[in-house]
């Protein structure tokens, strides 16, 4: 007898595993497993519909900001978009590294004031509103290679009129927004409402941390590597076109003293 004739005068008792193997491909068949296999392929197709929807809210978004010139089209509401926001607050906001007596005492002349406005942080810029309810940002500040310091109390400017949301009593903290040499390039008073400094210094170091890692990745030509979601892209858009509109940093107290004539100097 071959090999052949053996295997096939055997007994019933090894065809069992194959009789398992096929009940058990029939278990994985339950009504449930094909319920879950349903419900994933309809969580697919919502989240692509989702992400397609988004796409083209943006796009619509930047064609009306492109459209009216950056006036309109970037509201606070859209710039946050479906995932928010890395930070949102009100401050005062002084351009410079003049100190705020100086700058208070030379405003009228150099037709300046200091001002309240809303702030926000999304993708590599810091965004100034004029208010919670503008259309469009008023400029943007690029965050790559900046860095945010808490200055001491002594340093810090208590304004005139108090902060949505503060006391009488509420303190204030100012934070130098600094270039990668040190230099400051804004003042930012925030009042002390839920660790509101701390949570604008975090962000900055965030936003310029993934905005110099994109600069890498682009240099070694690793351009698809990189994964943001739309509303993080129009940020971006948005942030490069508003950084233009930044306002000159003011004339400084010496400068100004420096330009006035001498006494019997005519």
């Amino acid at each position: 007898m071959t090999a052949a004739d053996t295997l096939s005068t055997t007994t019933e008792e090894p065809q069992a595993p194959t009789q398992l193997a096929s009940n058990t491909r029939v278990a994985d068949d339950t009504p449930e497993k094909r319920r879950s296999s349903v419900q994933s392929d309809v969580s697919n197709s919502r989240r692509s519909s989702f992400v397609k929807r988004s796409s083209a809210l943006f796009a619509a978004a930047r064609a009306s900001f492109v459209r009216n010139r950056g006036q309109s089209g970037a509201s606070v509401e859209q710039l946050r978009g479906t995932t928010g926001s890395k930070f949102e607050g009100y401050a005062n906001i002084h351009r410079g590294e003049g100190d705020f007596d100086a700058f208070n005492i030379f405003s009228f002349c150099c037709g300046s004031k200091l001002e309240l406005y809303f702030v926000l942080i999304k993708g590599f810029h810091c965004f100034v509103f004029e208010n919670e309810e503008s259309k469009s940002p008023k400029y943007a500040i690029e965050l790559i290679n900046r860095k945010a310091v808490i200055q001491p109390s002594h340093h810090t400017m208590t304004p005139r009129v108090a902060h949505p949301g503060a006391a009488n009593d509420t303190g204030y903290t100012t934070v130098y927004l600094e270039s990668s040499l040190g230099d400051v390039e804004y003042k930012f008073t925030f009042a002390n409402i839920e660790h509101i400094a701390s949570e604008f210094c975090n962000a900055v170091a965030v936003a310029s941390n993934d905005a110099s890692t994109e600069m890498v990745r682009k240099r070694l030509g690793h351009e698809n590597l990189l994964t943001k979601r739309s509303s993080v892209k129009f940020a971006n858009a948005v942030g490069v076109a508003k950084a233009k509109d930044q306002p000159d940093v003011p004339v400084g107290a010496a400068e100004v003293m420096a330009g006035m004539p001498a006494a019997g100097g005519y």
